[in-house]
């Protein structure tokens, strides 16, 4: 099982919202027969007017909860952050877009138990033998003068399969696939670092989950920024796969 889940809120604030200077998501998580409970904890600062150069901290939980599957082992259940950004909407609201994802093993089949006087009417001794008679009979090659070509076949599998459903067989369950762009833990605990201030006026801001091959000229360009503001705001010169790296949009 893997599954991506779309989570988004809006957050109040008491004072008006003019730059988001520093933000952080992190989370915790619990579970339980048949659900996945837990938190979310945007923090971070903020300045509340172009002139201030007061920053206010700030912290919001947002609880979620996740119905779960009862054919899911819980013991291998993974969760993962894939995607986080936010945008300023209003004079004092936030909204945040989140993107997690779940992903667990399937049950591996199990024996069903039966009454125990099912067993003591058919012991094990007298299906073996009977199964052990048609071994044999299949192999004789009188068989063919007694049964047809064509029936032969259908009649003993339906008599193997009445023997082997009473002895309790069970299929093989084939084993899931795992997701393998699952982020590292590192990058799960903290999506936003700080956010440097510069002279432009940056209200929205993206992450972006580095691919094979890009490189930060490569990014910029796809957003339509410049390679320095890039490097400014992530504080880097060189990128690998896998680095989760701040976009700046700027407010038109």
């Amino acid at each position: 099982m893997f599954i991506k889940i779309p989570f988004e809120s809006t957050l109040d604030f008491k004072t008006n919202i003019y730059e988001i200077t520093k933000m952080s998501l992190e989370h915790d998580y619990n579970v339980n027969e048949g659900a996945v409970l837990g938190n979310f904890y945007v923090t971070g600062e903020y300045r509340s007017h172009e002139v201030s150069v007061n920053k206010e901290p700030f912290k919001f939980t947002l609880p979620f909860e996740v119905e779960i599957s009862d054919d899911i082992d819980l013991n291998t259940l993974e969760f993962n952050i894939e995607d986080f950004s936010y945008t300023i909407e209003g004079e004092n609201k936030l909204k945040v877009n989140i993107e997690y994802s779940l992903a667990g093993e399937e049950r591996k089949g199990e024996l069903i138990d039966t009454d125990e006087d099912v067993f003591e009417e058919v012991p094990d001794e007298e299906l073996q033998r009977e199964m052990d008679e048609l071994d044999e009979l299949i192999n004789k090659e009188e068989v063919t003068e007694e049964v047809k070509e064509d029936e032969k076949p259908k009649e003993v599998t339906e008599q193997l399969e009445e023997i082997k459903e009473e002895v309790g067989e069970s299929p093989e369950t084939e084993e899931p696939t795992e997701d393998d762009e699952r982020l590292t833990k590192e990058q799960e605990k903290t999506i936003m670092e700080t956010i440097t201030s510069s002279d432009d006026t940056f209200v929205t801001y993206h992450v972006h989950m580095v691919k094979e091959s890009e490189t930060m000229e490569s990014i910029a360009t796809m957003y339509s920024i410049p390679t320095s503001l890039l490097q400014e705001y992530n504080n880097v010169d060189t990128i690998t796969l896998g680095d989760k790296i701040l976009i700046p949009k700027v407010d038109e």
